[in-house]
């Protein structure tokens, strides 16, 4: 679990990896303060307002500065992020984000942060999570080269096999520093290498992993990381 200071509350934020089973599900049996999105590879985001809010909503992103509410998206080579801020007052607020080349391409992550912003979160943060790398995510040419025009020829790449690839964690990377966010920190892991992971691209496994954000209200001097 990591830790950071959220203005004047905490958030904690977990990545879940194979060894943690398959996560935060949303057939009933998570926890019901966990809101678990139906992901469908847009640009949604939902504001949940109490714990359990929005669970099962077609939405790639959520977010809220609700005490004691887990947002949580899953994955199984897509992007996870998890975002945080406060406003001037020192409120917090945390959010989720599942980004994959529909997704970023769409601008999920532009519209995750503008949602922020709107509600005074100017200077978000993000800690960006496991995803499948570039040597193995093969990539069709046409829709290459439209992320490449959307986003910057940075983003092309090449498979370890020699086909044309999609740089996600570029992709990533460019789209939150674009619309004013800092990268915390990345977990620079490949989920199709990396079998601490699920993936679907390179196992065709059905399992996945998690981004899990909840944000507390704790004591001043309680232990951060980083």
């Amino acid at each position: 679990m990591l830790r950071r200071r959220c203005g004047n509350s905490v958030v904690h934020i977990v990545f879940t990896e194979r060894d943690d089973g398959d996560c935060a599900p949303i057939d009933g049996t998570a926890p019901a303060d966990m809101t678990v999105l139906r992901q469908i590879h847009g640009a949604r985001i939902v504001e949940v307002g109490r714990p359990g809010e929005h669970r099962g909503v077609c939405a790639d992103a959520a977010w809220t500065s609700m005490p004691g509410a887990t947002l949580a998206v899953r994955t199984a080579d897509c992007v996870p992020i998890a975002l945080y801020g406060a406003d001037t007052a020192g409120r917090g607020a945390v959010g989720v984000v599942h980004a994959g080349w529909k997704g970023l391409l769409d601008g999920v992550i532009s519209v995750a942060l503008a949602e922020l912003g709107r509600h005074g979160i100017h200077h978000p943060r993000a800690i960006v999570g496991p995803h499948i790398g570039p040597l193995h995510y093969e990539f069709g040419a046409d829709q290459l080269q439209a992320a490449t025009v959307a986003l910057g020829a940075s983003v092309s790449s090449t498979t370890h096999w020699g086909t044309p690839s999609l740089d996600l964690g570029e992709t990533t990377r460019l789209e939150l520093r674009r619309h004013g966010a800092v990268i915390d920190s990345e977990i620079g892991r490949c989920t199709a290498s990396d079998e601490r992971y699920f993936s679907h691209r390179a196992r065709a496994e059905q399992g996945r992993t998690a981004v899990l954000v909840r944000l507390e209200n704790e004591p001043a001097g309680a232990p951060i990381d980083g």
